[in-house]
């Protein structure tokens, strides 16, 4: 951990998911891609139609066109702004799924993209900000989905070795600093040591490097899980909190990342995710079938640019 002598907080809170962004002064130099899922919650909002909805006081729909590279996105608890983005992407942020969740729809789905701009009249917390982005799906997208249960593939997270022993990077902690990473009270390193609290998963010159600690299992799953094209279900039956290491190469069959020189990569001594999780944390990733919520897609349509 001494490489990270910089920390860039970027926090949103978003009904449970908290995104941590801790950049090294290598990484400045290069593209950093932070990936981080710290919970995932059901909304209880289901099954309202549009007009039941909350709505922004003012919304903006353009299609994007060109390569002009997106600006950065003002992060205010009155604004939801995407400045290139899918339909597809704002369902996952509406209903809080996975891409791998959402089913059906034409091809322009997933393809095409869009700048988004909407307003609320106040701030308001994240599950409310969600409930008026599905508003804006409906009236500006004609958008209309229901939910169902699928048979679908799926990982478990289970215990690489039978006798249970645990690998040298995954050791048992005395904190739980699942409050305290909900909260956005991350606190800063002291001297050269590591945080107190603190968990990012980050994607630095082409390898991803994660640490999370005080963490428990099944929200170590969640982690995983947002960087998995599948749903993945924490088997292990752990107790207790752990604090977790690991660097990895990633995989894009299972992270769906750009791998920038995967072949210098694939030489280095960098395991690749799966690999790294048993040989490091004594855990593995077994397949296998099981009832996964899904959103199918019944209705939608391009939206007229204003």
């Amino acid at each position: 951990m001494s490489g990270f002598s910089r920390t860039l907080s970027i926090r949103t809170h978003r009904a449970g998911v908290q995104f941590l962004a801790v950049m090294s002064p290598m990484s400045l130099a290069v593209r950093v891609l932070v990936l981080v899922l710290l919970a995932l919650v059901t909304s209880s909002a289901e099954g309202q139609v549009s007009g039941d909805l909350p709505a922004f006081e003012v919304t903006s729909v353009r299609p994007r066109t060109g390569d002009t590279p997106s600006g950065p996105i003002p992060n205010a608890p009155d604004r939801f702004v995407r400045p290139n983005v899918s339909v597809s992407q704002l369902i996952e942020y509406a209903y809080e799924v996975r891409g791998f969740q959402i089913i059906g729809g034409p091809g322009w789905l997933r393809s095409d993209r869009f700048e988004v701009s909407a307003k609320a009249k106040t701030a308001v917390p994240e599950a409310q900000m969600r409930l008026m982005v599905r508003r804006l799906l409906a009236e500006r997208f004609g958008l209309e989905v229901r939910r169902e249960t699928r048979e679908m593939d799926t990982y478990a997270l289970v215990l690489a070795r039978r006798d249970g022993q645990l690998g040298d990077k995954m050791q048992s902690s005395e904190r739980d600093c699942a409050p305290i990473i909900d909260a956005g009270n991350a606190r800063p390193r002291q001297g050269d040591g590591p945080p107190p609290c603190a968990w990012f998963v980050a994607l630095i010159n082409g390898f991803a490097r994660l640490r999370l600690t005080g963490i428990r299992v099944p929200r170590f799953a969640a982690v995983l899980e947002s960087m998995a094209p599948r749903k993945i279900v924490d088997r292990t039956n752990l107790d207790g909190t752990y604090d977790i290491e690991l660097d990895f190469l990633p995989d894009p069959g299972l992270l769906g990342l750009r791998i920038p020189n995967a072949t210098a990569l694939e030489q280095s001594e960098i395991p690749p995710l799966t690999t790294a999780i048993q040989d490091r944390l004594g855990l593995k990733l077994e397949s296998e079938r099981a009832p996964v919520d899904v959103i199918l897609v019944d209705r939608v349509e391009l939206p007229t640019a204003n």
